[in-house]
């Protein structure tokens, strides 16, 4: 690039940012994204404005923020080599209001870097428009209906019995002439029929896997893969073949629907109880009969009914490789599970020779460690109480104004509105539109404020509701799974002098509890005896 003249202003750089999900995809060559480009090159070039570099991000979802094109994008404003950004509209930027918002009027501005959605006339460094949030609400509505109506067509063709996965189950294969149907497929097929003629015949999940590995087959991951498995790739464990052995699709009924997500915006998604899911029968070949299915779910010994959760996840590390702590079976009454390491799980004495330890006998030492490092003086309970008291009284008043806040800033935007059609600046449509969401909002917040609890609460009695709800914490923290999250660091075990060592290692940031403790026992320390451990 040649040089700039000395007392010359250099161009700004413009990064252009297009974006496409599979939901646009039949809005023509506008919303495309060879469209896309050459309205902001254009624009580009009108304005004088040097293109620093495109940002892509074709067939994803703005309602997720996790996009590569995005994440470039963001890394190069925080570098500064980006002065401004262009979108054709704000949707592009993103379907989710409260994070398109934050990342137009916030963040944006707050690294000195201008934004405009070219076709929406919004730039923040234009005159200020009371109609910018309401954009960002219209455009999580058009997210969220479409979100209803792909699941209401799912739900569809799951009801019909046709396959809607976008993978087919491990030992079939989609059928190339009707992609929502299912075929076996050989090699995997003969695998899955194998480990239920094992299971049924009394072998268990941990000893399916080890096997499966001795011999080099490729797990599902691998498999889809078309790889052999190397040295650090995945591997069977005792959890993917139990899950392989829960599943009713090989008994040639499609069963869907087993997860969903909370929300149209939810990065994760839940398990659904079997009485929830949509089986329908005789959809494909089965792998496996029913007796033999039914005589596999016997000889694992769980139902899944009420299932251990391990609510430590991601808190407890070997002390000898340093790598997670998982869950594993054991066959003790008196215990769901025992942690042992990931790489002892994964390669056995090969992987990591650490300790294992029973998961009631790790709760209670957890549970001892904050016991005695959360307990309060009589002065410092009572400060504690005060805090809470005045937080919920707060809190109780706060929902109101908020509320009311809230209605009366929707009702400015509604006469913002009004105003802009009278002046021509909103289409007949969109101001429909605009306005029915704002009535929309203003019922529920009635509704809410109608539900509030009075301002003039009883002090007394919420005090006394709180002593007995500080006093039930204190008594078993390790019960609480907030006390757990905000105070357990990280809790190590390990071995000394052949003994199970748990370390436990605190984050106290919150008065009267400040700094940092770390806490060791042994099981000797437990009330939980480990006498016939295995």
């Amino acid at each position: 690039m040649a040089a700039v003249p000395a007392g010359a202003v250099s161009p700004l750089r413009a990064a252009l940012y297009l974006r496409l999900s599979r939901d646009d995809a039949g809005g023509g060559e506008s919303v495309s994204i060879g469209g896309q480009r050459a309205l902001l090159r254009a624009y580009a070039a009108d304005h004088g404005w040097q293109v620093a570099g495109e940002y892509v991000d074709d067939g994803f979802s703005g309602t997720s923020f996790q996009r590569p094109g995005l994440r470039r994008l963001l890394e190069d404003v925080e570098a500064g080599r980006v002065d401004l950004v262009l979108t054709k509209d704000l949707s592009r930027l993103g379907r989710d209001y409260i994070r398109t918002g934050e990342l137009a009027e916030v963040y944006f501005p707050s690294r000195h870097v201008r934004y405009i959605a070219v076709n929406d006339g919004f730039d923040t460094q234009g005159p200020d428009s009371g109609l910018a949030p309401f954009q960002h609400v219209v455009n999580e509505m058009y997210a969220r209906d479409a979100s209803k109506k792909i699941r209401s067509a799912l739900a569809v063709r799951r009801a019909q019995g046709r396959y809607v996965g976008s993978l087919a189950p491990y030992g079939y294969r989609k059928d190339p002439a009707d992609r929502n149907r299912l075929l076996p497929d050989p090699p995997a097929a003969a695998v899955v029929v194998e480990l239920f003629a094992r299971a049924a015949a009394g072998e268990g999940p941990g000893a399916l896997a080890r096997m499966l590995n001795l011999r080099g087959t490729a797990c599902p991951a691998l498999y889809r893969a078309g790889r052999r498995p190397g040295p650090g790739e995945p591997v069977w464990t005792a959890s993917t073949v139990s899950k392989l052995l829960r599943n009713p699709t090989y008994l040639g009924c499609t069963a869907q629907g087993r997860t969903r997500k909370p929300s149209f915006r939810a990065p994760f998604r839940e398990a659904l109880p079997p009485s929830d899911w949509t089986v329908v029968e005789g959809t494909h070949p089965a792998l496996v009969d029913e007796a033999t299915f039914r005589a596999a779910a016997r000889r694992r010994g769980r139902t899944g009914k009420g299932g251990f959760q391990n609510r430590m996840a991601g808190l407890v590390r070997c002390g000898v490789c340093g790598g997670p702590m998982v869950s594993s079976g054991t066959r003790r009454k008196d215990s769901p599970a025992r942690l042992v390491c990931a790489a002892y799980k994964r390669h056995g004495l090969a992987g990591c020779a650490g300790p294992a330890i029973h998961y009631p006998l790790l709760v209670d030492l957890i549970g001892l460690s904050l016991r005695q490092a959360l307990r309060p003086t009589a002065k410092e309970r009572e400060e504690i109480l005060t805090e809470l008291l005045r937080r919920a009284v707060e809190e109780g008043g706060g929902a109101r104004r908020r509320l009311e806040e809230e209605d009366r800033r929707l009702a400015r935007v509604e006469e913002e509105l009004w105003e802009g059609r009278m002046l021509g600046a909103l289409e007949e449509g969109r101001f429909r539109s605009l306005l029915e969401r704002s009535r929309v909002l203003r019922r529920e917040n009635a509704r809410r404020l109608e539900d509030c609890p009075p301002e003039d609460v009883d002090v007394g009695e919420l005090r006394a509701r709180l002593a007995r709800a500080l006093d039930q914490v204190l008594a078993a923290p390790e019960t609480d799974g907030s006390i757990l999250g905000g105070f357990l660091r990280e809790v190590t075990v390990g071995e000394r002098d052949g003994v199970t060592e748990v370390i436990v290692t605190l984050a106290l940031d919150c008065p009267p509890w400040t700094g940092e403790l770390t806490w060791s026992g042994t099981m000797a320390h437990s009330l939980w005896r480990q006498e016939g451990a295995g």
